[in-house]
């Protein structure tokens, strides 16, 4: 007689598993940005956290995309500018800036 396979290994059950997770949101300038070294200029430390109520910033990944100036570990703009790390063509409405997207 067969018996039913009750117990998969977990191994089985994480290669079998449907891939649930959400795809990766592109990093985005924000007011409040994760510490690496330094905060930028214009934010202040808040835990383990940048932050600031007037200026955005996203990670520095070559030269800083139009609008945006280098500061430490960070590419700094204004409240009112965008701009995200390029993963491919830009999305509809911005343009490429080296590495990222731009408003």
């Amino acid at each position: 007689m067969f018996k039913p396979l009750i117990a998969l290994s977990s191994a089985a059950i994480v290669a079998l598993a449907p891939m649930t997770a959400a795809p990766a949101m592109a990093q985005s300038s924000s007011s409040s940005v994760p510490k690496d070294g330094s905060c930028p200029t214009g934010f202040k430390q808040s835990g383990s956290n940048c932050t600031s109520s007037s200026k955005v910033a996203l990670p520095k990944i070559g030269s800083c995309p139009t609008g945006f100036r280098a500061s430490g570990n960070y590419c700094v703009g204004d409240g009112d500018d965008y701009a995200e790390v390029r993963d491919g063509s830009c999305p509809s409405g911005l343009k490429a800036s080296g590495r990222y997207c731009v408003k």
